[in-house]
């Protein structure tokens, strides 16, 4: 017996409220379930649709033909606009299933063989199917016959490798001339982002991250890694992954780019994100340690560490850094100490097997020591140890910051030493918190960089390097220092915090100024009993500065006053003449009244710069008589081809 269907009714025809025809009634369509116009067609071939409304003739009749497989809502009206009825969700089921079947093709040319009576292809048509190989680029589809057909991104760009997986169920909708990619399997395709099931990966030179369909992966074993792969797509780049084991995770400028610009050493349970850039380019944009917190170029101390009876400087192991690529880095190292005696006294020197152009190792240049032992000093770091006696024995009572540079000519590792001043049972410790910081902030050796740092206060002169293009000129002025406390009976009023110096940057063209001499003055720092910090300005030698800048020191803290008055905090110091940008200091807080003890104004902090960042106000005096002092200025010329 034959199988048979119902015809369907050749033309539409609609009746008014009074069993008459409806003539010069209206029809209005929408998509199934909302109030969005969607358009019907006056005959098969789909070319001219129909108005919207439709208008009705006199026998209360039109032609309509719809979309497959597409839900309309239909409201039909009188001629005066009055609703009549409304039908929702109605589908021309055209098709007898969306499963186009599995592919008998290739590769990235997808062949279907679909049972339904597929003719044509029409915008809007679904199906789905099994493909039989993965996708390695820009791929098509052909279904019964019909011709080939590129399967693309919803916004049209051409497939990448692994969008398209053996075995997955894949979604695809044919609108205006291509197949695009709705969905596959469950966490791929065009839809990669929902992330999925955690794939593993056996770390090897060259660790394919492309190769999983999901976006997460753990990376097992310990072999070094020196690359993400090629094969991953740039329509959906980002992957999420762990390590499972202690592995070198490889730097390089333009092919695995990673935070701090230096390789990591990973910890079993360490993950990233990672973004792939084409080409078989990465960007590690995120990486976070697992268990102490630490980076490669920026270490934090977990716990403290006691030494007794020692005074030879030892290595430690919390304030190592991984090994530095070549380049100029800016580094900043803060330490903690206290000592059971004051007598213990406390020690430290840089560590490492970095070499720079000079042959130093451990290359490490003049940098700036503000200690609250002995106050701000200047220092030549890797000369000889730099030594504290304690002043206090309260826990995290004394405080080391050391600022500076590197130019680092063969890749090693950079960190600090230190041991007991005088060998005696009383503890030095070394507390949890005190950090070492690196940027690396340009790349390559001592021939293509040179930078001149300046931190000791006074006027002097600049001599531009010979061949040399464009120099970064930075300044700070000098930070204010902290005022003093006043008592009155059992109420001790503190001093206020001194204020940061000013900040200021220009870039200027020396291209043929090689020789030329600019002058500069360092601005000072500023002391307690009410000195402000001193201007950093920069001005014309033989060499034209066309718009000079000037860094402002900031003020010192107000004294506290009669009356347990507290004193105001310093104001920042001012800036002008940067060519790129000008930002004031930052101001110190007030002090505060307290019976038997009072508090000090904060110091404000330094304005960060590019290659380094200026020195905080000196905090107001609350225990002790006097504020702490500020910090000198700082002049930065930095030199690129």
């Amino acid at each position: 017996m034959a199988t048979t269907t119902l015809a369907p009714y050749l033309t539409q025809q609609f009746f008014n409220n009074g069993g008459t025809f409806n003539a010069g009634g209206f029809l209005q369509t929408f998509a199934g379930g909302t109030n969005t116009p969607i358009a019907t067609f006056t005959d098969s071939t789909g070319l001219t649709s129909n108005t919207n409304p439709i208008v009705l003739n006199a026998r209360g009749e039109c032609s309509i033909w719809l979309l497959p497989n597409t839900s309309y809502k239909f409201v039909l009206q009188d001629p005066a606009g009055n609703t009549i009825w409304t039908r929702d969700n109605v589908t021309n089921a055209q098709l007898l299933t969306l499963f186009g079947g599995i592919d008998s093709g290739a590769a990235n040319s997808y062949i279907l063989n679909f049972a339904s009576p597929f003719t044509s292809y029409v915008n809007g048509e679904v199906i789905y199917f099994i493909p039989s190989n993965s996708n390695t680029g820009p791929s098509t589809l052909n279904v019964n016959g019909l011709g080939v057909i590129p399967i693309t991104n919803i916004n049209g760009t051409a497939l990448g490798a692994n969008q398209i997986i053996a075995g997955q169920t894949t979604e695809v909708m044919f609108f205006n001339g291509a197949f695009q990619l709705i969905s596959i399997g469950s966490f791929s395709g065009s839809t990669i982002g929902t992330f999925g099931q955690e794939v593993p990966l056996a770390s090897a030179a060259t660790v394919d991250l492309g190769t999983a369909p999901a976006h997460v992966v753990l990376i097992t074993g310990t072999t070094t890694i020196t690359s993400f792969g090629a094969s991953a797509s740039l329509s959906a780049p980002i992957y999420i992954g762990r390590f499972s084991g202690v592995l070198t995770l490889t730097f390089n400028a333009v092919s695995l780019l990673l935070p701090g610009n230096a390789s990591i050493v990973t910890t079993s349970g360490d993950s990233f994100i990672a973004q792939y850039l084409g080409s078989g380019n990465w960007r590690v944009a995120f990486y976070q340690f697992s268990a102490s917190g630490n980076s490669g170029n920026q270490k934090i101390k977990p716990a403290d560490t006691v030494q007794v009876s020692n005074t030879v400087l030892t290595a430690d192991p919390d304030l190592q850094t991984n090994t530095l690529a070549v380049g100029r880095y800016a580094y900043e190292l803060m330490l903690l100490f206290d000592c059971v005696a004051a007598g213990a006294g406390f020690q430290f020197q840089n560590d490492g097997t970095a070499v720079d152009s000079r042959a130093l190792s451990p290359v490490v240049e003049t940098g700036f020591v503000n200690a609250a032992a002995d106050g701000p000093k200047q220092s030549t770091f890797y000369a000889a140890p730099i030594s504290y006696a304690t002043v206090s024995t309260a826990a995290n009572s004394n405080q080391v910051i050391y600022k500076g540079s590197l130019l680092v000519s063969t890749p090693g590792t950079f960190g600090i030493k230190w041991a007991q001043v005088v060998s005696t049972a009383s503890s030095t410790t070394l507390r949890a918190g005190s950090y070492l910081n690196l940027t690396l902030f340009n790349t390559g050796t001592s021939a293509n960089i040179v930078q001149h740092v300046y931190q000791t206060p006074g006027s002097f002169l600049e001599t531009i390097p010979v061949g040399f293009n464009t120099l970064t000129l930075e300044l700070w002025g000098g930070s204010g220092g902290g005022g003093a406390r006043f008592i009155s009976g059992p109420i001790i009023a503190g001093g206020g915090g001194g204020g940061s110096g000013g900040y200021c940057r220009s870039s200027i063209v020396v291209t043929g100024f090689g020789g030329s001499t600019i002058n500069f003055t360092v601005g000072v720092a500023g002391v307690a009993a009410g000195i402000s910090g001193g201007n950093s300005t920069v001005t014309s030698g033989t060499f034209v500065i066309a718009s000079p800048p000037v860094a402002g020191g900031g003020t010192t803290g107000a004294n506290a006053t009669a009356g347990n008055a507290p004193g105001a905090g310093g104001g920042g110091g001012t800036a002008a003449g940067g060519t790129a940008t000008n930002t004031p200091g930052n101001s110190g807080t007030a002090g505060i009244n307290n019976s038997g003890g009072g508090e000090g104004g904060t110091g404000a902090f330094g304005i960060p710069g590019i290659n380094g960042g200026g020195n905080a106000g000196g905090n107001g005096a609350g225990i002790v008589l006097i504020g702490l002092q500020g910090g000198p200025g700082i002049i930065i010329f930095s030199y690129s081809p």
